[in-house]
């Protein structure tokens, strides 16, 4: 073997061990680089399936949220109606009450005028039939017979009466 042959086997050799020595530790941080890099990802991956999961249960709750506020909203819709008509019906019911009410007043108002308005006419009849009387028994008897006869009407009248 030559001496040129024996240096570049010796090279190679060389090189051999270096890139062992080298290859290793190289190795380890390439590959626990690529380890971590694979973590992550899988780590990423995991919290993006656990935040769809957490979203598909959000989205479903808001559905049913939804849903039962819709049916609540409905709900409330149909019991103000149901009041509403309730109120209408009082309010109705009332108004009739108030119209026959204040038609009776009236009728009786009308009823008591009356009677007052007889009860003048009457009075006032009365007055005018003895102020007749007097002068015709004044003419006839001559006045303090007259009046005598007239007062004892007029007490006569009043005694029957009470």
């Amino acid at each position: 073997m030559s001496e040129e042959l024996l240096v570049e086997l010796l090279l190679v050799l060389s090189l051999a061990v270096l890139a062992a020595l080298v290859w290793k530790p190289l190795r380890r941080s390439i590959l626990g680089g690529l380890d971590d890099h694979a973590r992550r990802i899988r780590a990423e991956l995991e919290e993006a399936r656990r935040l769809h999961e957490e979203a598909k249960a959000l989205l479903a709750r808001h559905q049913r949220m939804l849903h039962e506020g819709e049916a609540l909203a409905r709900d409330i819709l149909a019991r103000a109606e149901e009041e509403v008509e309730r109120l209408e019906r009082r309010a109705r019911e009332e108004f009739e009450e108030l119209v026959a009410r204040r038609r009776r007043q009236a009728e009786e108002r009308i009823l008591q005028e009356r009677n007052r308005a007889v009860a003048e006419i009457r009075a006032r009849t009365v007055e005018v039939a003895v102020a007749a009387t007097r002068g015709v028994l004044a003419e006839r008897l001559g006045e303090a017979r007259g009046r005598e006869l007239l007062d004892r009407a007029v007490d006569e009248v009043a005694r029957r009466l009470h």
